[in-house]
Formats: C-alpha cells, structure tokens, sequence
C-alpha cells in the first residue's frame, strides 16, 4: 500500500473510530435502540468481505506465474476485487456508524430551525415557494429534476467498480472524501436541527403535483417519532435519510464528480447530471436554498482536506518553518 493510500485508510478508521465512540458516549441516554441484528448483519457483511479479499489473493498468487493475456487479465481482475473488497470494509463500518450517529443527533427536543433557514433564504432574495411553483408549472423541466435527484443512488455503485477496476487507485480517496463530509455533516445537523422546507412551509399537493407524491417528505414520520421521545428500535439496513442541513445530496455530487476528474467524458456528463441534481435538491429534497450552500461547502472541504491529507509529506512537514509559534495564553 502506498503511503498516500495508508493515510487515507487511516483517516476513514479515524473517523469510524470517533464515530463509534460518540455513539457508546450518547448511546446510554438516548431513547434509540440499536437492534442486536443490527451488529450480526455487521459481522456477515465483514465476513463475507473477508472471505472475498482471500479468495483474490489465492487466484493472484495461483497465477502470478502465468505472464499470457487471460492471466494477466484474471490478475488484474482479481486485484480490483480484492481492492473493492478492502475498501468496502473501511466503508461499512463507517457508514454504520455514522448512519448510528444521525438517528442519536436527530432523538432531540430542540428546537427545528427551520425558520432561521428559511430567513437566511430569504435574506440573500431566494424564495423556495416560488422557485417550487415555478418548476413545478413545467411538468418537463419538474420530471428532469426528479430523475436527476434520484439517479444519484445509482452513480455510487457504478463508480465504486469504475474506481476499482482504474489504473489510478482513487478508490481509497473517494472513501475518505465520504467519511470526512460524513464528520463534517454529522456535526453541522446536530447544531442545526432542521426537518426541511415541505415541513416548514407546508405547500399543498397540486403546489408539487410534478414531482413525487412525498418529495421532501419520506423522512419526515421518522424524524418526528425519533423527536419525540419514545423508545426507538434503530435498524441501520433500514434507515432513512434524515440530514436536511447540509445537502448531503448536493454534497455527495460534487464529490462524485472531483472523483472522475481522469475521466473526461465521464467528469463532463455527470457534471451536467449531477448540477440538476443539486438544483432538484430544492424542490424535490425539500431543501432550504442554504442546505444546498452548506452542502457545497462540505464538499470543498473535504476535498481540500482530503488532498492535503494524501500529499502529506512528513519529512518536509518537519522541516517547514511553524506559521504560527507555539506561545502561551
């Protein structure tokens, strides 16, 4: 593993770590419930990966020897497998645990801050009824937005097998990019409380009769039964989407799209798709105008702080000169 790629590794279990921790730490006083199923569905899912990355080394090292086209092809194969494999159990657990984290940050009698959100949307002039009334009234630019919203779900999968199977490993980068805006969102939605802007500005259905019959709205039961107080039995395979600020959504596009930059085709088409996709965040995610702002952010973020974390250089980080000297008080 390459050193760049071993920091990288290393921040993911970083952030699991964390993740896991604040989880035990806000576990004991919270009304979720982590189903036991939930840590069994956990030890197969690790399994079975591990059982995969074996299986790979057996057929690279079974036909490391064999220099003709078909092995070299198994080889390479069998490496991106065994890489796909290793990648999913950084990915895994972080995402158990951070999706554990979201249900505990969202159990909270504060205050929704809807309002506030809504006011700073209105402070930079953007009005979310009339920009939902606006698209809605164009049943061909309304169904656009909705397929590019929910076309999102199926570029992961694609470009998790794109980046095992590259010539350039970025898979490892992509991983980490997830798990810091995973960190980043997870602290932004616990200061910020929020159930969306359907919720807040509560529009009847022929105001979004273009759009799907719940748009905005799918995780809006959930969050209210978790607010409430009530015992609540967390299944993390069946969880809901719970962030409304920052735009994950918007977030996740804008790194699906940095992690195609080799790719120029590709980086120009999805470009495209995934800009929709962060303008349909507003009226088929239910999105306040600054959710998706804030969303942009935490991608930029962590991409900055991804970059710097792969070209790290320890000896010339050593022996650069403090920016800042180390005084006291």
């Amino acid at each position: 593993m390459r050193s760049s790629e071993f920091r990288l590794a290393a921040t993911i279990a970083t952030v699991t770590l964390a993740f896991f921790v604040v989880d035990f730490f806000y576990f004991r006083r919270s009304s979720i419930i982590l189903d036991s199923d939930n840590w069994l569905e956990l030890a197969k899912v690790m399994m079975v990966l591990a059982a995969i990355i074996v299986a790979m080394m057996l057929v690279e090292w079974r036909i490391e020897k064999d220099r003709s086209r078909v092995g070299r092809s198994i080889a390479a194969s069998a490496t991106a497998v065994r890489s796909l494999a290793k990648n999913a159990c950084l990915f895994v657990p972080m995402s158990f645990a951070s999706v554990w984290f979201m249900y505990l940050a969202s159990a909270t009698d504060r205050p929704l801050m809807d309002q506030t959100l809504a006011a700073l949307d209105a402070t930079i002039g953007f009005d979310w009824r009339a920009f939902l009334d606006l698209t809605n009234k164009q049943p061909l630019v309304a169904g656009a937005l909705v397929f590019a919203y929910h076309a999102l779900a199926r570029q992961l999968p694609l470009l998790l097998l794109l980046l095992a199977f590259a010539k350039r490993p970025r898979l490892t980068e992509f991983i980490a990019l997830l798990a810091v805006s995973s960190a980043l969102t997870a602290t932004l939605m616990s200061l910020v409380p929020a159930a969306g802007a359907y919720a807040y500005f509560q529009p009847r259905p022929i105001d979004f009769s273009n759009f799907t019959a719940r748009a905005g709205m799918w995780h809006f039961t959930e969050l209210m039964r978790i607010r409430s107080g009530a015992p609540f039995d967390l299944l993390v395979t069946r969880a809901e989407g719970l962030v409304t600020f920052p735009s994950y959504h918007t977030a996740l596009g804008i790194m699906v799209v940095y992690a195609l930059r080799d790719y120029r085709w590709l980086f120009w088409s999805v470009g495209c798709l995934n800009t929709v996709m962060i303008v349909s965040t507003l009226p088929e995610g239910g999105h306040h105008l600054i959710d998706v702002i804030a969303g942009a952010v935490v991608a930029v973020a962590s991409i900055v702080a991804v970059r710097k974390i792969a070209s790290y250089d320890r000896g010339e980080a050593l022996a650069a000169p403090a920016v800042f000297p180390l005084t006291k008080g």
